[in-house]
């Protein structure tokens, strides 16, 4: 039988998953959307003003959104012509390294996102675009997304560095890949 799951580790598996199908929707609905302006445009011969900025607003959220999915289901691309190289032990340390160095990274970035959402919010910044969109909201993806990534580095870290939170994190040190 295998060890209950952490909570915690299972909260943010929800919440990377969840994200993930936001991401997707998020590609879906702009893909819809640039089809829809290429017909309108130039079937239909109408200008149009929202398609574009709503598809670069749908596609960042797909980025900042999809980013922990994608760590969660280590599908993040590695480089590893040189890592191949190192013994089972070496690649491990270095997987553990840069993914500190990662979390880190993220939780800087969640930070100074948030940093610039609440400008936006106090500033009540909107789009320089006929749609004058609130930009408060394409901001908040920033930290979100960046966040709940910082979130799955923990949980990653934890798999590699204690053999016991393996299974509950999913993670195995990309020896190999």
């Amino acid at each position: 039988m295998s060890e209950p799951r952490n909570p915690f580790f299972q909260l943010i598996d929800r919440l990377s998953q969840i994200s993930g199908y936001i991401a997707a929707l998020s590609i879906l609905a702009a893909t819809l959307i640039i089809v829809h302006q290429v017909v309108v445009r130039y079937v239909f011969k109408i200008p149009t003003i929202w398609q574009v900025e709503t598809a670069i607003y749908l596609l960042i959220a797909a980025t900042f959104l999809g980013a922990p999915y994608g760590l969660k289901e280590n599908a993040h691309i590695n480089i590893d012509l040189l890592i191949i190289k190192l013994p089972a032990a070496g690649r491990r340390k270095l997987d553990i390294v840069t993914s500190v160095i990662a979390m880190l990274f993220c939780f800087f970035l969640a930070y100074r996102g948030g940093v610039m959402w609440w400008e936006a919010f106090e500033g009540n910044w909107r789009s320089s675009s006929l749609l004058s969109v609130p930009l408060v909201y394409p901001y908040a993806l920033i930290p979100v997304g960046m966040f709940i990534t910082g979130l799955q580095y923990i949980v990653k870290i934890t798999g590699m560095l204690f053999p016991a939170a393996r299974a509950a994190s999913r993670f195995e040190p990309s020896a190999g890949r």
